[in-house]
């Protein structure tokens, strides 16, 4: 199996999941608030699935759940276990980037599973596209989403894509061209995907939908970002972009109509570009968070409102 280079042009779905499936939860960023996690484990036994804990899941080194080498170590044995049908990570945080040069794709590709995420864990979901020719999914974490509780559809979202029962349509907003566009679903975090920018891990982006997600930060940086993504060439080489929910300093909601707010941010700063802007998908930070398959092929259709991600977008 090719480890490196471009993105694999077509992703292929993991082998299903289902209850009763054994499920690690691996913790490769921030560390993990313990109640939290009691709350999240039991919701996914509730569930029907058998949480395999990593190593490291109550370890706390700094702003890190445990050290470089701790976190890696605690992964790479969650991904050795053949028993294992699933990966969801516990939160994201910060220090995934520290890690990331030293995964051992070998070993991960072994073994196909699911890899479940946002926030941090960003770049790893992409490379796990990138180099696998996996999908990866962006969805709930387990000392985050799940401990808060999952609604009703938002479990259905994680089961059903799990079990790999795509494609998923979900209504959006859109403006700019009214012509229906196709690519693979890739991004997640803003500034997630801004830091891997003109490094090893940098995403291709080449005909791309790009689904963009973000919370706390301030109106400056986030222009800063979309910014640096405009000068890196990257928007001109997209067929879309998706925005899922955005959050500013504070967490405050911000609304289509508000003042200065992300949204209108983003809205300005793609008003030039032939592909169509669209918002209001229920992913990222807040609630609903749907689960979304990373590299399969998207449609959005502007006119009908709507993203369609999966097999027969």
């Amino acid at each position: 199996m090719e480890l490196s280079g471009p993105l694999i042009s077509k992703a292929t779905l993991p082998p299903p999941v289902r209850p009763g499936d054994r499920i690690g939860v691996a913790a490769l960023s921030g560390p993990v608030d313990p109640d939290r996690l009691l709350a999240g484990l039991d919701a996914l036994r509730s569930m029907g699935y058998e949480p395999v804990e990593a190593a490291n899941l109550r370890s706390c080194c700094g702003i890190f759940a445990g050290s470089d080498a701790e976190r890696l170590a605690a992964f790479h044995a969650l991904a050795a276990d053949e028993s294992v049908a699933a990966i969801v990570f516990a939160r994201g945080g910060s220090g995934l980037l520290r890690v990331l040069p030293d995964v051992d794709w070998r070993l991960l590709g072994r073994r196909p599973r699911a890899y479940v995420g946002y926030s941090d864990l960003t770049p790893f979901l992409l490379q796990v596209v990138a180099r696998l020719g996996l999908v990866a999914f962006h969805g709930p974490m387990v000392a985050a989403d799940f401990a808060r509780g999952l609604t009703g559809r938002e479990r259905a979202s994680f089961e059903s894509a799990l079990a790999g029962a795509l494609p998923t349509t979900l209504p959006v907003s859109c403006e700019g061209s009214a012509e229906a566009v196709e690519g693979p679903l890739v991004g997640g975090c803003l500034s997630m995907v801004a830091s891997t920018l003109g490094t090893p891990y940098e995403p291709d982006l080449e005909d791309a939908i790009l689904l963009l997600e973000e919370v706390g930060e301030p109106l400056y940086r986030f222009d800063r970002m979309l910014t640096q993504l405009r000068l890196s060439g990257n928007l001109a080489r997209l067929k879309g972009v998706v925005a899922g929910h955005l959050e500013g300093e504070g967490g405050d909601p911000l609304r289509a109509d508000s003042g200065d707010t992300l949204l209108r941010q983003l809205r300005d700063e793609t008003r030039n570009e032939p592909w169509p802007l669209a918002w209001g998908l229920p992913a990222g930070h807040a609630a609903p968070n749907m689960t979304l398959p990373l590299g399969l092929l998207a449609r959005l259709d502007s006119a009908a409102g709507r993203l369609t991600v999966g097999p027969g977008a």
